[in-house]
């Protein structure tokens, strides 16, 4: 049997029991090549006390900066989440260790002072290693944003979709239509975009028995819960789902609603799909990349609650033939980014690969 190489696989985000979904993407790259290394992890998982927060960010940067010693020269240091551990990658990458940088989406918006700064060690980082995003969108925005080559730039859609586990399944379908929402519950999601739609809905008794599911957690949460109690709309809040039962879930839904404001890709959308679950999203880069407008899902325009409305109304309205034909492309769309198609490729770009020298 042929030696592993080793990886050491740094990120700010990393499941756990409690957070079961934070970082969920990180956690199926490491079951992607763990065959083919030997991982060694060096990340983070969720903490909500401050000061917890700031020791394990200080242990984070402490171990990354282990590795200028640690770290041989075939071994491959692999950072999801650049951003928030540039400062310390920089120093490692003066040392001319092997590291590939995998940035999410959110790790290239900076919109406050202290990611502003952060942004400032990026530069040199982005200039002079392999880079991997999620979309070919995001690989064309930091193409021309840094200026640097296009094969220097992975196409990876964050592990992509285990048909395995999201599939199209017989479940007891509860009477009405069940609008689904899982995400973070924090405002750039849209969850009040969702439920300012679901209101009108309920308002004007447009759907009969319409209920709508949101599967998260987040700072929101007690807003989201504030919002729906104070209506009449039927709904549940739920948190902490498991990949397994996630997937039944999906297929209990009518429609996946995803009013993200922003999104690299949206695996969210493609698990819905997998599942034979139409979508209706925000018209951003991410979702744009896979929904074909009518044909395989709809897209409505951002933040636009009324426009949402009309989606959800003209797919409600159609005949059970043409729900059908929606929900077969979605299935084929889906399947597109099937895990191991993807991680084949992922590991096909991993395998040999030298130090980048800009």
């Amino acid at each position: 049997m042929p030696k592993k190489n080793k990886m050491f696989l740094i990120s700010n985000m990393y499941p756990s029991k409690k957070h079961i979904r934070y970082g969920i993407f990180v956690k199926n790259f490491e079951k992607a090549i763990e065959h083919k290394y030997y991982i060694k992890r060096i990340v983070l998982v969720k903490h909500k006390n401050v000061l917890l927060k700031l020791l394990s960010y200080t242990f984070l940067y402490l171990n990354i900066l282990k590795l200028i010693f640690v770290a041989k020269k075939q071994d491959v240091i692999y950072v999801h989440f650049p951003l928030h551990v540039a400062p310390a990658i920089c120093c490692v990458f003066f040392f001319k260790k092997r590291i590939i940088l995998n940035f999410h989406g959110s790790d290239l918006l900076f919109d406050n002072i202290f990611t502003k700064l952060l942004s400032k060690f990026l530069k040199p980082l982005i200039k002079r290693n392999y880079i991997v995003v999620p979309s070919n969108y995001y690989k064309s925005k930091i193409v021309k944003e840094y200026n640097i080559l296009p094969n220097q730039v992975f196409v990876y859609p964050s592990g992509g979709i285990n048909t395995t586990v999201f599939y199209p399944q017989q479940v007891q379908k509860k009477e009405g239509f069940i609008l689904g929402f899982v995400s973070n519950f924090i405002k750039s999601k849209g969850w009040k975009v969702l439920l300012i739609a679901v209101e009108k809905i309920v308002k004007e008794n447009s759907i009969d028995n319409l209920e709508v599911v949101l599967i998260g957690e987040g700072p929101d949460k007690q807003e989201i819960n504030k919002f729906l109690d104070k209506g009449d709309i039927k709904h549940k809040v739920i948190s902490s789902v498991s990949q397994k039962k996630l997937a039944v879930m999906y297929n209990g839904f009518d429609l996946f609603i995803f009013p993200t404001e922003a999104e690299s890709l949206g695996l969210v959308g493609l698990e819905a799909m997998a599942c034979g679950i139409p979508v209706i999203a925000a018209k951003v880069e991410g979702p744009m990349e896979y929904i074909d407008q009518g044909v395989n899902s709809y897209l409505f325009e951002k933040k636009n609650s009324a426009d949402l409305v009309d989606k959800i109304l003209h797919y409600y309205s159609l005949s059970k033939k043409e729900k059908e034909r929606i929900k077969t492309n979605a299935i084929k769309t889906a399947k597109l980014y099937e895990s191991t198609k993807v991680n084949k490729k992922l590991l096909s770009f991993l395998k040999d690969l030298k130090t980048y020298n800009g």
